[in-house]
């Protein structure tokens, strides 16, 4: 957490270390009895108390100073700061709740200021640590300390009477968002990761090219085999209809995925759900032309989550929750995980402070129409 004190002084901690001893026997002097220890008279102006307090952190205040003066922090947001570290928690609380003023509803991200001592904490057991080379005591951490699980469902039907493609788009776009923030798993995040797993990496390989590999795999146990060929598997996790749509007759755009040109005249030729869909498309859109190639949350040091920001499926199967099981089970024991996605480093300089607020400003806008999107087409 923000912000750990230096701890020169450890060794003065009660009973932590041992004491230093004289090897000699002390001298008793004018002691009165050889049980009792004399202490000489202080003069009445030397203190009888003393105060001890830990040096300040000048490089992180200069720092916090440096994102006032640069970012886009409002000091009017403070109130009663006990240090600049609070001062600065406080700005910047307020100025990332302009862009989600609600708590996120179905996406289970949080954000959490830290000091390099607590990143170096939390990535202790992490074979890829020495890779954290922070150029600043001063980081962000992006936190995912759960992850729900949530399904289209029924409501799938009428985004595909709005349009034959509505719903391969809507993936589309969550992956793309997911790529630039927080990672969600969707369809084909399952899809890649059993490929891996069972066919070798080949998400559309057919059951004659999966077989060879799972007889060697399962030691020809043709129940197993049976139950992991992509035939059986693929339409559980990622059906073609939103995995390779077919072709709609008479459009000529290329992509499967509709533009925003298309989005916007669906929205206003639907009604109710589907047109909202449409609108929170466009908007996620709009956001991902102006983020280009540029990192938004998907910089920094990769602190191995555990979680995503959720699970986000057509629908739900007892072999996607068996699957999401072991995977979790699997990370867990390998012992490296946390339950942050990044740890991104505050910037220094004046351009970079101002494109680092500019790109995080992005993508929590991105998280709150995605989280609006979740609202309309999650089953309740």
């Amino acid at each position: 957490m923000l912000f750990d004190p230096s701890f020169v002084d450890r060794s003065l901690d009660a009973g932590a270390g041992p004491a230093w001893q004289s090897p000699g026997i002390a001298a008793a002097r004018d002691r009165a009895s050889p049980c009792v220890l004399t202490l000489p008279d202080f003069a009445s102006e030397v203190p009888r108390e003393a105060t001890i307090q830990w040096r300040a952190d000048t490089q992180l205040d200069a720092i916090v100073l440096e994102q006032f003066r640069h970012g886009p922090l409002r000091a009017s947001d403070v109130e009663d700061p006990k240090s600049p570290a609070d001062a600065f928690q406080q700005a910047f609380f307020a100025w990332v709740k302009r862009f989600m003023p609600q708590p996120l509803r179905f996406i289970s991200m949080g954000l959490e200021l830290c000091d390099t001592n607590a990143v170096l904490d939390r990535i202790e057991y992490q074979h890829d640590r020495q890779e954290f080379e922070p150029k600043s005591p001063l980081h962000l951490g992006v936190r995912l300390s759960d992850e729900w699980v949530h399904e289209i469902g029924v409501l799938a039907q009428p985004l595909r009477e709005a349009h034959p493609l509505l719903l391969y788009t809507l993936f589309a776009t969550v992956d793309r968002v997911s790529g630039k923030t927080v990672m969600i798993r969707t369809p084909g995040w399952f899809l890649c990761e059993m490929a891996c797993q069972h066919w070798e990496g080949d998400e559309s390989a057919t059951d004659e090219e999966a077989r060879a590999w799972l007889d060697e795999w399962y030691g020809g146990d043709e129940d197993m085999i049976e139950r992991y060929l992509p035939s059986v598997l693929r339409p559980l996790v990622c059906p073609d209809k939103i995995r390779c749509p077919p072709k709609v007759d008479g459009r000529r755009i290329r992509s499967a995925e509709l533009s925003a040109t298309e989005l916007r005249d669906l929205a206003s030729r639907s009604s109710g759900m589907a047109s909202a869909v449409c609108r929170e498309l466009v908007a996620l859109r709009q956001l991902l032309g102006k983020a280009g190639k540029r990192p938004l949350l998907d910089d920094g040091y990769d602190a191995r989550p555990l979680y995503s920001g959720c699970t986000f499926v057509l629908e739900t199967s007892e072999r996607i929750g068996e699957f999401l099981d072991d995977h979790m089970n699997m990370e867990y024991q390998a012992g490296e995980t946390t339950e942050f996605s990044r740890f991104l480093t505050f910037s220094t300089s004046k351009q970079g402070i101002r494109a680092q607020y500019a790109q995080w400003g992005l993508a929590f806008q991105m998280l709150r129409h995605l989280d609006r999107l979740m609202a309309l087409v999650v089953s309740p």
